[in-house]
């Protein structure tokens, strides 16, 4: 995210219902929507069959300017991606300055600071219009992302979105902005309920002796890799950034992080998996701790990691070790919420 709109901010949210040229704020930002019936080609065919197009802003009402924005939509979203005839797949079109046809998007201003990715989904169900070659229709479920404005081109206004919907789907529309400007930071959901507050989950979850072991081992053992999940159990809440995840403590270069490490939880996606994969220390057998620490928008997660690597069996045997010996190796068991 841009990095002031995350920081604790001075609320003042103010309801516009949609529709409504706009309203009065206090102390902060005022909300701006207009409506488009009449949808321009090459979807011109959504005229008449209950569909609006929302055209969305923010003013200051104080003249002061708007330096960042910070948009979460989410409801039943008509899209249309297009083809990318170099992939040949349908790319996602999560922003354009057009405010006539038929495509949800974002209205980031041209040379906008993208800070937080601006994305969008589409089932590729649910639209009055055929698809083409070129062309792929649906109903998407969110519309989402953050882009700072360049000093020069700083205003006391700024264009966040155009939407379409049906328009017996606008009472269950949720906008949320964040809008960063000269005399602080405010929120403005357009009369609509603010989203519900995220849930960062995790599989192991935490608690009490719970960690990632990889138990007692011989260097020639290669033990499978331990899994790591992360979801965000609400659907419609804002999605959780993960700004890290770390290898840390004293045995940390003898463990990797294997797979895609996650960025964004999104309210209700399936969870995002990762693993902690085990190499052979160098230093002999012993103890081998470390710790995962994820650091997330929504809280922090620290997962103690361990392992014991064993002599050879005919280490045994050469030195008179035995096996209580390794009373000596203390197990550290704790996996937290930190």
């Amino acid at each position: 995210m841009i990095g002031n709109i995350r920081a604790p901010f001075a609320v003042a949210i103010v309801a516009v219902t949609i529709g409504a040229a706009s309203a009065p704020a206090f102390g902060g930002v005022m909300g701006i929507s207009s409506t488009v019936t009449t949808f321009a080609p090459p979807d011109a065919n959504l005229t008449g069959q209950g569909w609006k197009g929302i055209v969305l802003s923010v003013m200051t009402d104080d003249n002061s300017v708007i330096s960042a924005v910070d948009v979460n939509i989410t409801g039943a979203l008509h899209q249309r991606w297009n083809l990318n005839t170099d992939t040949e797949t349908f790319d996602p079109t999560p922003s354009s300055a057009n405010i006539t046809n038929g495509d949800s998007k974002l209205n980031p201003i041209s040379g906008a600071l993208v800070g937080s990715a601006l994305t969008e989904d589409n089932s590729g169900a649910g639209s009055p219009l055929p698809d083409t070659a070129t062309r792929n229709y649906g109903v998407g479920t969110f519309l989402r992302g953050a882009w700072g404005i360049p000093g020069p081109q700083q205003t006391n206004k700024a264009n966040l979105a155009y939407i379409v919907v049906r328009e017996a789907e606008i009472p269950n529309l949720r906008i949320s902005a964040l809008v960063a400007t000269s005399t602080g930071t405010y929120a403005e959901n357009f009369g609509t309920s603010p989203p519900p507050l995220s849930v960062l989950s995790s599989n192991p979850v935490p608690g009490p002796g719970v960690e990632i072991d990889f138990g007692y081992l011989h260097a020639d053992q290669d033990p499978a890799a331990i899994p790591i999940s992360l979801s965000n159990n609400v659907p419609g809440s804002l999605p959780i950034t993960i700004s890290s995840i770390t290898l840390t403590g004293p045995s940390a270069a003898n463990y990797v992080l294997i797979g895609a490490l996650p960025t964004t939880l999104v309210g209700g996606a399936a969870p995002q998996t990762f693993a902690v994969d085990y190499g052979v220390p160098i230093a002999g057998f012993g103890s081998y701790p470390a710790q995962v620490r994820v650091v997330t928008s929504a809280g922090n997660l620290t997962y103690d990691v361990y392992a014991v690597l064993l002599p050879e069996p005919s280490a045994f045997a050469l030195t008179g070790l035995a096996l209580v010996g390794l009373a000596g190796i203390t197990r550290r068991k704790s996996f937290s919420l930190r």
